[in-house]
Formats: structure tokens, C-alpha cells, sequence
């Protein structure tokens, strides 16, 4: 009679939209960015697959905002949830490392911004996702700090 174990609370459904956000944004974000910097493997899926009209700067560009957009929502949703700054802090901190190499960056040093910021995003995903799972564990049913 008591299916309210099946049922995923509202606490369950809204980490899996944030987990959804700091991932699904992160990932479109650097292929974007990786897109924009001319990474043969990427243009060469592309190319295969009939897609290089995804390469033109006026899909890439808004498709890089609105996937920082997102996985910044994500990562600004973690922070409120388990009060942790620091995987917010280094997300912004890559996403402009990223927007600055694919837009006002060119050459080498390019390459080196659109890297770091990758890297820098796919760190911050893995703190949020670590902090929240702590975060989790802290509100496990039935364990609310009461010692008896």
C-alpha cells in the first residue's frame, strides 16, 4: 500500500533537471567551442555525417551561449542547494576562458583558452556533481543529526 517509495520526491526530480543542465550545457558548450577551433576529429564526424553546415559561426556562437547559459543555471542551482561557491566560481571562470578563446582570441593562444576552459568546465561538473551527492547523503531519510 505505501507506494511512496516508488515516487520521486520533488527533491529528486529537480537534482536530476540540475544534473541534466550542468551536463547536457558543459558538453555543448565545448563542442561548440571545439567546433569553432577546427578539431579534425569533430570536423571530420561533421563532414562524414552530411553536418558541416553546423560549423558556420552563426549557429556555433548561439549554440556556445545557450549551452553556458544552461550549465551555469546548473551549476547556480547546485551552489544553492549544497552552499558550496566553488564549482559556480570555476565554472564562470572556464565558460569565459572558452567564450574568449572562440570569440576574441585567435591563433595558438586560442587553442590554449578553448583547452583550459573545457577542462575547467568538465572540473567544475565533476566538484558540483561530488558536492551534491555529499549534500545528498547529509539529507538521507532518517537522518535528520539526531542522535538517541
Amino acid at each position: 500500500m505505501d507506494d511512496q517509495r516508488d515516487t520521486p520526491t520533488r527533491r529528486q526530480v529537480v537534482s536530476r533537471r540540475e544534473q541534466i543542465a550542468d551536463a547536457g550545457g558543459v558538453l555543448g558548450a565545448i563542442f561548440a567551442a571545439l567546433c569553432c577551433a577546427g578539431v579534425p576529429l569533430i570536423v571530420s564526424v561533421l563532414a562524414t555525417l552530411g553536418l558541416s553546415f553546423l560549423r558556420k559561426d552563426a549557429i556555433l556562437f548561439p549554440l556556445m551561449g545557450i549551452s553556458l547559459v544552461v550549465a551555469l543555471w546548473g551549476f547556480w542551482q547546485g551552489r544553492r542547494r549544497h552552499g558550496s561557491a566553488g564549482p559556480f566560481a570555476l565554472a564562470c571562470a572556464a565558460g569565459t576562458a572558452l567564450v574568449a578563446g572562440v570569440v576574441f582570441v585567435h591563433g595558438f593562444p586560442a587553442k590554449e583558452l578553448i583547452g583550459a576552459g573545457a577542462v575547467g568546465l568538465v572540473m567544475a561538473t565533476i566538484w558540483n556533481v561530488r558536492a551534491r551527492r555529499r549534500d545528498d547523503r547529509h539529507d538521507a531519510p532518517g537522518d535528520h543529526g539526531i542522535v538517541t
